[in-house]
């Protein structure tokens, strides 16, 4: 028989599994061929009944309609006939008393299932927390002798549902898992259920895998599985279906390996089979479709009341107070809110109390239902093409699986980002020439390059003799061009070796390309307003020349309405490090805006922005520092909102040479590697400002796919060897 935990970690995508249980024996057997025939990666369930879950066997036997399969009062060759060999089943049940079920599942030939001591003792149980630890230890020691290959996976990632804050259900996902290993199994997987802030939703699994990897013991096959809504589901059929294809976008934005879906039937009754093969496949035509405005990963854990949206990281003030929306729990529990209520009588207050309650949990119902299903246009769009290889992060052990480039090269998402780059790189030529800049063709390797790069490394070339490097960016050559052409441009190939955690960040490519831009005696200011008009103008034009490529990958011309309106917004290093420690990140005052800072920013802006006068020291030596403020850089970058992140960096150019060697020391260079572009600043070069703008960045903005890689036509992921 297959392996569960190993057949999950090895398929080629998101794996999607009903919540099927019948008491009859050919229904169930039809439930799981359904499974395995429908168009998704599937493993297959049998749920139990309720009967067999609280230990009334007799009931079990005696009852005329089971909601579910009763596994421990069948023939154990009737069980064994309902899967195949090679299809995995699990068992899922939700009892404190385990042992008739565990032994009822070996014995036919069944080795997966799923539960807890805590997650399914405290919620359902009456049974004592000491005794179900003890039924539960007994039960895994039983699997792990009896079972080839025994998995268990933690229902802790439940337990109350939106009734408990992530952190708990982290925490007792990750303590079962322990538990399981103790007791000799050594495949688990660790569960979490989906809630009402996606962003908090992401965070949390990233805490569950991390201490996932740091915490369970080495050699452990593990895997994270992420549940659908456990609240009051949508009313609705398209709300219904709205819910479910946004826990599958969550589980591919986190790497999750295995999804449990619900049906259009959930808030109504059992669903068929027909139902659940549906939820099945519209949940992995999802996963395998791009995202148009759901972005990434926030790599922290919050401990935020689902339902929190703080509004305040917008690096430019609005008019008037823009105060962060409450959560449920702020509401409830609030100092104002406590006063109010002592005045009611008890009876009203219980009222209130189960009135508020009840609004709360139609919160998802009603936004679901008016959700714009772009999963089923993305899903659409992609239909009658080869499927699109799957966005895989990071493993555990921090093994990046690279896409297959034959696969890749012949995917539609490729062939439509391919078509928005060559629409991009048009305007952005046509743009800069009508604004009088010369373009030109830039070297590829020289005797040094742009010592910047966060980590970054440049690749050694034997240049007869000499030792070159190739471009990281080609900005010396730009300023020195300044000599011949006042304004320039470049599309330039770069090389970087990036440090190899950065495979799973989305956000880095070893080799890529910019348009370089340089304005000789510009200012930061001339610069900023050239890459402000770029960027819009390379919007329009997309939108103007490739409209039904954009829509067909799930973008919206709404999302963009206000990049054209209006100037962008800007605020200093400074404002951007205090609004972050204003929601608990600990960014440096002295350094760069880290990844997750800049994601944080960039998610919850409205517009792009622009991040002003970085403190010096954190980029090279090269852009000008403040003659009026020591200290502080004449620099920028452009953040893209919706999680887009960086997609211009620039500045003010020191050109004085003495200035340019004494900062040459300051950053630890040796100034004579640049001993060329030292004998060109002796001579003179023009004061300038300038800015790149990263090519694959910007695409990806555009087409709003998950990765650079995925607009790249032949992408190399930082530590993956590949063509």
């Amino acid at each position: 028989m297959t392996s569960f935990g190993q057949y999950v970690k090895s398929a080629p995508s998101l794996v999607v599994q009903p919540r099927m249980g019948f008491g009859d024996h050919a229904a169930m057997r039809a439930g799981l061929r359904a499974t395995r025939a429908a168009k998704a990666t599937t493993v297959g369930t049998i749920t139990v009944d309720s009967y067999t879950r609280t230990g009334d066997l007799a009931s079990a036997r005696s009852a005329k309609t089971l909601n579910g399969y009763p596994i421990a009062t069948q023939p154990r060759a009737a069980t064994r006939a309902l899967h195949h060999p090679d299809f995995p089943v699990q068992v899922r049940h939700g009892s404190s008393t385990p042992a008739p079920i565990v032994t009822a599942l070996t014995d036919a030939g069944l080795h997966a299932t799923e539960g807890g001591p805590v997650s399914y003792c405290l919620p359902y149980g009456r049974t004592p927390l000491a005794e179900s630890v003890q039924n539960w230890r007994r039960a895994c020691e039983h699997l792990a002798e009896h079972a080839d290959a025994p998995h268990v996976e933690s229902f802790g990632g439940c337990l109350l549902g939106q009734l408990c804050p992530p952190s708990l259900l982290v925490a007792v996902s990750v303590l079962e898992a322990l538990f399981f290993t103790q007791h000799g199994i050594g495949s688990v997987s660790l569960s979490y259920a989906q809630q009402t802030n996606a962003d908090q939703d992401a965070e949390a699994i990233h805490a569950l895998r991390t201490l996932a990897a740091e915490l369970l013991p080495p050699g452990t096959d593990w895997h994270v599985v992420l549940y659908t809504y456990m609240g009051v589901y949508p009313r609705t059929a398209r709300g219904a279906r709205n819910l479910l294809a946004a826990s599958a976008e969550l589980a591919v934005r986190t790497g999750a390996e295995r999804l449990i879906v619900k049906t259009v039937a959930e808030a109504h009754r059992i669903p068929t089979v027909e139902e659940n093969v549906a939820a099945l496949e519209l949940a992995a035509a999802t996963a395998r479709a791009p995202r148009g405005s759901r972005r990434p990963r926030a790599p922290g854990c919050s401990t935020r009341p689902a339902g929190s949206s703080p509004r305040s990281w917008s690096c430019t003030p609005t008019p008037g107070p823009r105060s962060p929306r409450p959560s449920p729990a702020a509401t409830s529990t609030s100092p104002s809110a406590r006063t109010r209520t002592t005045r009611a009588a008890p009876g009203d207050r219980r009222r209130r109390r189960v009135a508020a309650l009840v609004g709360r949990r139609g919160h998802a119902d009603r936004r679901a239902a008016h959700q714009r299903p772009a999963a089923d246009v993305r899903a659409a769009a992609l239909r009658s093409a080869p499927g699109s290889p799957k966005v895989r992060p990071m493993t555990p052990g921090g093994e990046m699986h690279h896409p297959d480039l034959a696969e890749h090269l012949v995917a539609p998402t490729t062939r439509a980002a391919m078509a928005v780059q060559q629409e991009a790189l048009q305007a952005a030529r046509d743009f800069l020439r009508g604004q009088g800049f010369t373009e030109l063709l830039p070297p590829l390797i020289g005797p040094v390059t742009d010592p910047g790069g966060r980590g970054a490394k440049a690749i050694d070339v034997d240049f007869y003799g000499h030792r070159y490097k190739l471009m990281t960016s080609a900005i010396l050559y730009k300023q020195a061009s300044l000599r011949g052409f006042g304004k320039l441009f470049y599309i330039a190939p770069n090389v970087r070796v990036e440090p190899a955690e950065t495979a799973g960040t989305g956000r880095h490519l070893v080799e890529f390309h910019q348009i370089d831009v340089e304005i000789a005696h510009g200012t930061r200011a001339d610069a900023m307003a050239v890459a402000q008009g770029l960027l819009k103008h390379v919007v329009a034009h997309v939108w103007q020349t490739v409209p039904d490529v954009l829509r067909g990958l799930g973008r919206d011309p709404e999302a963009f309405a206000e990049l054209l309106a209006d100037p962008f917004d800007r605020c200093t290093h400074a404002d951007a490090v205090e609004q972050l420690h204003a929601v608990g990140h600990p960014q440096s005052a002295d350094g760069e805006i880290d990844w997750e800072g800049e994601e944080r920013l960039s998610h919850k802006a409205d517009r792009p922005f622009f991040i002003t006068d970085y403190p010096k020291g954190s980029r090279g030596f090269y852009d000008r520092e403040d003659p009026d403020r020591p200290g502080s850089l004449r620099n920028f970058d452009l953040i893209a909102h919706g999680g887009y992140g960086e997609l211009v960096s620039g500045s003010e150019r020191e050109s004085d040479y003495a200035t340019i060697v004494t900062r040459m020391r300051e950053s630890g260079e040796n100034p004579a590697k640049y001993d060329w572009y030292l004998r060109m600043a002796r001579e003179g070069i023009p004061a300038s400002a300038g800015f790149g703008m990263g090519v694959q960045r910007l695409v990806r903005f555009l087409t709003g796919l998950d990765a650079l890689w995925q607009v790249s036509a032949y992408p190399k992921l930082p530590g993956v060897a590949a063509p």
